[in-house]
């Protein structure tokens, strides 16, 4: 007698409730007639955050040889999902996924700097930072999946910042694309329909907020303010109708393009800049941060794309603005090197 697990895949991460508390539900085949298939989660390192549970039975599906439950643990980890199927005869069957979490879990999307456009490519160096796309995780390595681009993001550096921070698994699935102006993001377009696609795929509450930074095209093409601002406002509003649900959008403060390449831009940049904060003043979005100071050679490595300064420089601002807004009760204590990790 074997079983295989469908659901949750490793290196997921679920995203945590108001509670502090995470649901994995738990789907798996077993071939053969058991008299009982339970699941348990057990934390992996007395280093992490979390308690490990009892046992949970599953129930039988109407799908032949299929189990399906769920359980709920506080959040932390890595825990291990343990299965144990016991036979009419036989002797017991366990399996094992050893790095499932329940923690936040961001979307990320605009255009290149949100993308992997940078030099060089970043590694997480906390292993709890992970990134989803198309059902499967994995390590929070750059070039992020689901993005453009073969570099570099901001975003395994600014997992380790929260990991650290919170004591948790952090989740990234990145839908940005390169050069992409808002217009692209519009219901019915290549970039709403990606949104569509990611929030089904997570789920009602599977994400803590969507994080965008985006406006350099839109800058090149001079779209004004209020033009920018409806644009998204519609993106927003409608998401929730197409998609079941959103999560709270957090915008940066971008618009900035060199002008040695696309010319005098100082005028159209700031009409973006301006849209952007009319999202935040009329409580559409939340407010980013803003990036258009980190230029020059140090913070770009072409002149447009950041560099690896620009990249934690970018990672830190994001950081700081999201601690603010959405962890402003939790205590900031870094734990020392010897207490991070996640295997």
């Amino acid at each position: 007698m074997t079983a295989e697990v469908l659901s949750p895949r490793e290196y997921q991460v679920v995203q945590r409730d108001h509670a502090n508390r995470g649901t994995i539900r738990v789907a798996l085949y077993v071939d053969g007639q058991p008299t009982t298939v339970e699941v348990r989660l057990d934390l992996t390192s007395s280093r992490y955050k979390g308690t490990s549970t009892d046992w949970v039975a599953l129930a039988p599906t109407d799908e032949t040889d299929a189990y399906a439950g769920e359980i709920t643990a506080a959040a932390g980890g890595w825990y291990e999902l343990q299965v144990r199927v016991q036979p009419d005869q036989g002797d017991l069957v366990i399996d094992r996924l050893p790095h499932i979490g329940i923690g936040d879990v961001f979307i990320t999307a605009g255009q290149s700097n949100a993308a992997n456009h940078g030099q060089p490519p970043l590694q997480s160096a906390d292993g709890r930072v992970v990134a989803y796309h198309a059902g499967a995780w994995q390590p929070g390595h750059d070039p992020l999946p689901g993005a453009t681009g073969e570099g570099g993001s901001p975003w395994p550096h600014l997992g380790d910042m929260l990991t650290r921070s919170l004591q948790m698994p952090i989740g990234f699935a990145s839908v940005a694309i390169g050069g992409s102006p808002s217009s692209l993001w519009l219901p019915g377009a290549e970039g709403y329909q990606k949104l569509v696609d990611v929030l089904r795929q997570l789920g009602p509450g599977g994400a803590q907020a969507l994080l965008w930074h985006q406006g350099e095209t839109d800058s090149i093409q001079a779209t004004s303010a209020q033009q920018y601002c409806d644009s998204l406002a519609t993106i927003i509003h409608q998401l929730p109708q197409d998609a079941g649900w959103c999560p709270p959008w957090v915008v940066a403060g971008a618009s900035f393009v060199p002008a040695e390449t696309y010319g005098d831009t100082k005028a159209t940049s700031a009409e973006v800049r301006r849209g952007q904060a009319l999202l935040w003043q009329r409580g559409i979005a939340r407010q980013g941060p803003v990036t258009d100071d980190l230029v020059g050679p140090l913070f770009r490595c072409d002149t447009l794309h950041f560099s690896e300064l620009g990249l934690r420089a970018h990672a830190e601002r994001w950081f700081a603005m999201l601690w603010a807004q959405f962890y402003a009760d939790a205590p900031l204590v870094l734990p020392q090197p010897e207490e991070t990790g996640g295997d």
